[in-house]
């Protein structure tokens, strides 16, 4: 009986092979839904400065270092230990209990990943790209006021080291700011069909779908009531089959000739 079932089934799949395209529904309208959000973003903050401002370092109370050493050090701009307790202080601070911060490990590898110094047209931009658009905001304008808090005391210790350098330490005196924030953050956003980390869950939707089709057309099948051999005939009406008639369009598709 079994044998029967599974050969009537196979024909079944192959009478109704067009409903497999139904197996894609589920991973299409996944992929569309995820392609009408935006799910890359660059956030960014501009800062009009000098490429030999000098900003201050972090691990010594007296030296300072140039906006161009720093584009080429920006492990020095992100992730200098001290810089990194206050940002974990501040995202603390920033989101609530519920929110997810991430550990420390998970923090040095997203700013590490994520964040980036770029300098043109005396403009140095600080930009985030990744998938968080609310973390990114926030490590945009924390490194931003980061670099202005750098480039005021790189100016107290380079006025302090000249005046040493006369024979004299003297009192920074007020200067005017050459440094200063050029608008606010600017975010674009960006989306497409088709990520790599979207194949897992489309391989699943896939073959759920193709799961689906081969449930249904096992129903079908099930709940077919017509006749599928002689034998059903002759145990049905109990009198002895004398001959069939074939399936002329299964014949002229063999043969090739129309009916």
């Amino acid at each position: 009986m079994f044998r029967f079932f599974l050969r009537r089934y196979f024909v079944k799949l192959a009478a109704l092979r067009g409903l497999f395209i139904f197996a894609l529904i589920p991973a299409l309208i996944y992929l569309v839904a995820a392609a009408s959000q935006p799910d890359r973003f660059s956030i960014y903050q501009k800062i009009k400065i000098a490429p030999d401002a000098p900003l201050a370092l972090s691990g010594s109370p007296s030296e300072f270092a140039s906006t161009d050493w720093f584009l080429k050090h920006q492990d020095d701009m992100f992730l200098d230990a001290y810089t990194l307790q206050i940002l974990n202080r501040e995202l603390q601070k920033e989101f609530s209990p519920q929110s997810p911060i991430p550990a420390d490990a998970e923090l040095i590898h997203s700013v590490k990943n994520s964040m980036s110094l770029l300098y043109k047209d005396a403009l140095l931009r600080i930009t985030y790209n990744g998938t968080d658009q609310t973390l990114g905001e926030f490590l945009a304008a924390f490194y931003a006021k980061k670099v202005m808090k750098k480039a005021e005391d790189g100016i107290k210790r380079q006025k302090m080291l000249l005046g040493q350098m006369e024979g004299q330490v003297t009192p920074v005196p007020a200067v005017q700011p050459y440094f200063e924030l050029k608008g606010g953050l600017t975010i674009e956003s960006d989306r497409a069909l088709w990520r790599s980390e979207r194949l897992p869950l489309t391989l699943l939707l896939l073959a759920a779908g193709l799961a689906a089709v081969l449930i249904w057309i096992g129903i079908l099948e099930l709940l077919d009531t017509s006749f599928k051999s002689e034998r059903q005939v002759a145990r049905l009406l109990r009198l002895p089959v004398l001959g069939i008639v074939p399936d002329l369009n299964r014949v002229s598709r063999i043969m090739n000739v129309k009916v």
